[in-house]
């Protein structure tokens, strides 16, 4: 056990409070104004080593700003696109509010203020990424032993409507790849480039832009109709970064016959390692931006869907083959999500459709049942 001793200050007598740390190395804190206050933070103390949560309480004195630092840098796991959007988070949203505080003085008072701030200003979705970036750097804290409990774990989060999402029929797919390929001129011409056939990948693959800009010639297999994401190119500040998707983002996904006879001339007798859609000019990997401005956007207005995006056609590969009567967990694989649960919370309102199909696939049975056994009987029957 420790032990409490008193000690004189201009301000009057104060206590300090002698103890031991979990390696038996003897330490003290002082500043107590009475003796129970530091009674009772040696009984805590002790109850912490014996509950195996003790906290060295010089540890949890660093600024947040500087344990952001030292999390952020440890980050190696972190891809390009995610290191960059963390970057912004801790620069606008965490350092000006609370990046002064000690570790050991955020509260979760502290942290429903921040959250309360934010959300004068940023929409909910982005209030969620930046309580999940700190309650990551203060899970690293509590790991390390800085802390014994993470403040941001169980505040109130701002809810997350979800818009309408905008999908294509097939007829609209079909003009906008026809419209794309009618673009510009010589080596801008959209369909020199295959750009009308990106707008097909886009719409029956479900690739995710840094997915379709990152296909190589490699990666399609026409023999089996396939194609391989396994490679992905994102930008980062102006700088195209590539990189491997995640774990359960590289797959195998299905090409439709049609559309694989149309990227036979794309592939033939070109380098493997060359982009299925390169850039007009550069014919490197095609950026997001430049596809927009100099062939999407012209297209989509002429098909009266202006402000269309290639995320847009994501979405549409998901309404298609839900509509094609694709089961979920097909839809899944395709699209590269973690589960089915994220695809069934993405797309709820695709299927929509499923639940009336099977109202009228067990009224069906009901009927089959009660055809069996004869005519109904009816009220005055019973009573009778």
């Amino acid at each position: 056990m420790g032990s409490v001793e008193p000690y004189a200050t201009k301000g009057g007598r104060r206590y300090r409070v002698l103890y031991r740390k979990p390696d038996h190395v003897q330490t003290q804190r002082r500043g107590f104004r009475t003796k129970k206050e530091a009674e009772l933070f040696l009984a805590s103390m002790e109850l912490n080593k014996a509950r195996g949560v003790y906290v060295d309480s010089g540890r949890s004195r660093i600024r947040l700003a500087d344990w952001l630092d030292q999390w952020f840098a440890d980050r190696v796991d972190l891809r390009p696109s995610t290191r960059d959007r963390v970057a912004g988070i801790i620069r606008r949203d965490l350092n000006p509010s609370l990046g002064a505080y000690p570790l050991g003085e955020i509260s979760p008072s502290v942290v429903q203020r921040w959250i309360a701030e934010l959300s004068g200003r940023l929409g909910p979705a982005s209030v969620r990424k930046c309580v999940h970036t700190l309650s990551g750097a203060l899970d690293a804290a509590v790991a390390d032993g800085r802390i014994v409990l993470n403040p941001a774990r169980g505040t109130k989060l701002p809810r997350v409507t979800k818009s309408g999402k905008r999908y294509l029929t097939h007829e609209q797919v079909d003009a906008l790849a026809e419209a794309v390929d009618r673009i510009g001129g010589g080596q801008q011409h959209g369909a020199f480039n295959g750009y009308g056939d990106l707008v097909r990948v886009l719409a029956y693959c479900g690739l995710r832009w840094g997915e379709v800009s990152g296909l190589r010639v490699m990666d399609v297999d026409l023999r089996r109709r396939r194609l391989a994401v396994r490679h992905t190119v994102v930008e980062v500040n102006g700088l195209q970064h590539e990189s491997t998707p995640k774990d359960y983002e590289a797959r195998s996904v299905p090409i439709p016959a049609a559309l694989a006879d149309r990227l036979v001339p794309l592939v033939a007798d070109r380098p493997q390692e060359a982009p299925l859609f390169p850039s007009a000019r550069s014919r490197s990997w095609l950026r997001n931006r430049v596809f927009r401005e100099g062939w999407l956007d012209r297209a989509a207005v002429e098909i009266g869907q202006p402000g269309l995006t290639p995320h847009e056609l994501r979405h549409t590969a998901a309404s298609l083959a839900v509509s094609s009567g694709a089961h979920v967990k097909a839809v899944q694989r395709i699209l590269g999500h973690a589960s089915a649960a994220v695809t069934l919370d993405v797309y709820s309102d695709l299927f929509d459709d499923d639940l009336d199909a099977v109202a009228e696939a067990l009224d069906l049975h009901i009927r089959r049942v009660a055809d069996a056994k004869g005519p109904a009987r009816g009220a005055a029957d019973v009573v009778s």
